[in-house]
């Protein structure tokens, strides 16, 4: 099974940042999207039974934040086939506990991406295809 990588944030630094880290262990391109909103249309107009999506989803964003963004997908009958992990700044405990209560959400980690941090994410590192 594979995964199309997105990254939902909506500062454009942090996206620059992540690309590049990314693109190192990755030849695939990877999506980038300012909020919740955008990447909910991608998905919807991207659904296919085969096709599922791993998210570095940030939590505060205009337009539709990454808490709404979960909510709304619960909806779809496609929704098994999104894995999220929360990448914020966030460093509230509330946000960690209610991370936990999403099926989808196979991770929670704080902002900036390293690779330390990416080789503590079994399923990411999966998709990186990095070694162990």
């Amino acid at each position: 099974m594979t995964y199309r990588l997105l990254q939902i944030d909506d500062d454009p630094v942090i996206l620059f940042l992540h690309d590049k880290l990314l693109s190192k262990y990755t030849n695939s391109k990877i999506g980038q999207f300012e909020n919740g909103k955008l990447v909910l249309d991608y998905i919807l107009q991207n659904k296919d039974p085969n096709k599922h999506f791993m998210l570095l989803l940030d939590i505060n964003m205009p337009v539709m934040n990454g808490w709404e963004f979960m909510d709304e997908i619960s909806n779809y009958e496609f929704k098994n086939n999104i894995k999220a992990i929360i990448l914020t700044s966030s460093a509230d405990n509330t946000d960690l506990k209610k991370s936990k209560t999403y099926p989808n959400i196979v991770n929670y980690i704080q902002k900036p991406l390293t690779r330390e941090k990416i080789e503590k994410i079994p399923l990411l590192m999966k998709y990186l295809e990095l070694t162990e």
